[in-house]
């Protein structure tokens, strides 16, 4: 096997753009050289890279840009038919159209044929990386662990955990619940891309005894990471504080049971108070923003720039299925949309950064993933806006590559996306080979 080398325009991050350093770089005419174990041997200007690998394959992507791997922190496969079900906010949402959704996943078949085609979607997306709540049903999540390992997508999920206030079909005690998880947990621990996630849904649905056992878990199999959901809505907020009346607030209901590490993942917090913000930074768990998910329940603008300032590490999710939308990419457009409104200008710089090497760093994987700096693994997608003649002219108006790639920010989706690679293979095509 020969080395290979992808040519065209190329952009990553080298460090974190919000602590004030210029780390955008774009090689218009670049290429990524990649290893026969699929990992990224070297970056740089075509010739150089050509003239370093003269033995090497060349696939050619003319003007396209490489962008690295998006990664998806928060969205939920039993959700995946679930996308722009009516709902009156969150609670009413998930009792009318979210819990008949997930209950279709007890049909093992049915699961299957989703699982495939959950993560082809993503993959579609330019999505390489993703975080996601599994089903309530142990032979969905095993479908879904297994879809992801035969495409090579990197897949943290986990049993999503309930014992109360949904319908029975959904509910599982913690002694029900165990068995299933461990089984999980050892198939992820023989998978160098799969990786356990203890997720309990949030606090209303879980008891204390079931919460319990997520604490239980956690220091059992210190490698697992725990998702869960916080802080997304006033309704959700009072009636945690009704059914929780000894904690301080939302976040000490999960402290209280030891879920809240390095290793945790906070959808929403949108309505995060001051002291649960200081613990979230004492802790260094991350939290995720869904702007579309936030929009479509009307649930509130996510405070991006408080999060930051006490450097709590922040990944984008689309949340599906009240995200209505697959695609990280088009997340980030909702995103400076988000922030504009609460006087927090985002450039591209910053926005390429919490899709790509932010996420990855929030979710402990910047070794892996992230940018294309030599020894990490080539997870990657191709942008090819050429067939589209409007933005191909808008583009050709921009005065340099830093304002083309905020054009195609905003204006890009994943229908230009041709290709998306992981670990140096290609896993998907727009036209399917």
């Amino acid at each position: 096997m020969t080395d290979t080398i992808h040519a065209g325009t190329v952009a990553h991050l080298r460090g974190n753009p919000f602590a004030g350093e210029n780390t955008l770089e774009i090689i218009e005419r670049g290429a990524l050289a990649i290893n026969p174990s699929g990992r990224v041997a070297l970056l740089g200007e075509r010739d150089a890279v050509l003239d370093a690998f003269p033995e090497s394959e060349l696939v050619d992507h003319g003007d396209a840009w490489l962008i690295p791997g998006l990664i998806d922190a928060h969205l939920h496969f039993p959700q995946f038919y679930a996308t722009a079900g009516f709902g009156n906010g969150l609670l009413d949402w998930l009792e009318n159209t979210v819990y008949p959704a997930e209950a279709r996943f007890a049909d093992e078949s049915f699961a299957r044929a989703a699982a495939e085609q959950f993560i082809e979607r993503l993959l579609t997306c330019g999505t390489t990386t993703a975080m996601v709540f599994g089903s309530q049903f142990y032979d969905a999540n095993l479908a879904l662990f297994e879809a992801a390992e035969r495409s090579g997508i990197r897949l943290i999920a986990g049993m999503t955990l309930m014992d109360r206030n949904a319908p029975p079909m959904l509910l599982q005690t913690a002694e029900q619940s165990v068995d299933s998880i461990e089984k999980l947990i050892g198939l992820c621990r023989h998978a160098p891309r799969l990786h356990y996630a203890v997720t309990p849904r949030f606090a209303l649905s879980c008891s204390p005894e079931l919460l319990e056992l997520c604490g239980s878990l956690l220091r059992s199999h210190p490698e697992s990471y725990l998702q869960t959901h916080i802080n997304e809505t006033r309704e959700e907020i009072a009636a945690v504080r009704t059914a929780f009346p000894q904690r301080r607030d939302y976040l000490d209901v999960y402290d209280s049971f030891g879920l809240i590490t390095e290793r945790t993942v906070l959808a929403h917090s949108i309505y995060t108070t001051e002291p649960e913000m200081d613990r979230m930074a004492e802790t260094d768990c991350t939290v995720c923003h869904c702007p579309t998910s936030n929009s479509y329940l009307g649930s509130g603008l996510f405070p991006l720039r408080r999060h930051l300032r006490r450097g709590i590490r922040v990944a984008l999710g689309t949340d599906i299925g009240a995200g209505t939308q697959f695609s990280v990419w088009r997340e980030l457009s909702e995103t400076y949309k988000v922030q504009q409104l609460q006087d927090f200008c985002l450039d591209a710089g910053r926005l390429l950064y919490l899709a790509t090497l932010g996420g990855a760093k929030a979710l402990g994987l910047e070794s892996e993933a992230g940018n294309f700096e030599p020894g990490k693994s080539a997870d990657f997608f191709v942008l090819d806006y050429e067939e589209d003649q409007y933005l191909a002219a808008r583009l050709s108006r921009c005065e340099n590559a830093v304002e083309q790639l905020f054009c195609l920010l905003q204006l890009a989706d994943e229908r230009h996306i041709a290709s998306t690679y992981v670990h140096g293979h290609m896993a998907a095509s727009r036209n399917g080979s």
